[in-house]
């Protein structure tokens, strides 16, 4: 098995008290200069950077790196715009699973770290008849007008697409949804996903 480092590609990192999912869309005002130069270069160089959900705000005092979760989402700048309180706004699109590796910090802040993809499970279980909830829920949310002009892009034949997607839209907190994330196989995201929907009332 190839290891793990040979594999990861550098990014920088931007902690927050929210998250994001594959596919799912997150608005973000920047104001931070670290995180300004890090938008500007991401756009000129036509990168992303990797979005992870923080833990506490409390850092290490040798490192001065935050305590956060180690698997985020690497994600894609897909608008933005200049907001009327003067700040940059941006809005970014989930791409994949990440697993943060090694982390360092720049001189100006910028937190940048070694992360490799987290695959998905390829196997499709959208034919189980306990998770048919999972899929007809997600459907009429879809349908509703005001989702529509998200203009979402849903594949109802991919299981972690159908997850993510539905836990996105759902009235999740950040630790529900990293729980999402950081699962493993689909069979344990949608059994999740069945529990929330069922105190949902679904």
């Amino acid at each position: 098995m190839p290891n793990e480092t040979n594999l990861s590609k550098e990014n920088p990192v931007f902690p927050l008290t929210v998250n994001v999912l594959p596919g799912g869309y997150l608005p973000l005002q920047i104001f931070e200069p670290r995180y300004l130069d890090m938008v500007k270069r991401c756009m000129s160089q036509e990168i992303g950077f990797c979005i992870v959900l923080l833990r506490g705000q409390s850092e290490s005092k040798t490192t001065k790196l935050p305590d956060h979760s180690p698997i985020g989402t690497y994600v894609e700048i897909v608008d933005f715009n200049q907001l009327e309180n003067g700040l940059l706004g941006v809005t970014v699109q989930g791409q994949y699973r990440i697993k943060i590796l090694d982390r360092k910090v720049q001189e100006d802040g910028l937190m940048i770290a070694d992360t490799i993809e987290e695959p998905e499970e390829e196997e499709s279980i959208s034919l189980e008849p306990q998770y048919e909830n999972i899929w007809r829920i997600l459907r009429e949310i879809s349908d509703h007008p005001e989702i529509k002009k998200l203009q979402l892009v849903i594949d109802f034949d991919n299981s972690s697409s159908v997850a993510y997607s539905l836990a996105s839209l759902l009235p999740l907190t950040p630790p529900e949804r990293q729980n999402i994330l950081e699962f493993q196989s689909n069979v344990d995201r949608f059994d999740h996903l069945n529990k929330i929907v069922k105190q949902l009332g679904g």
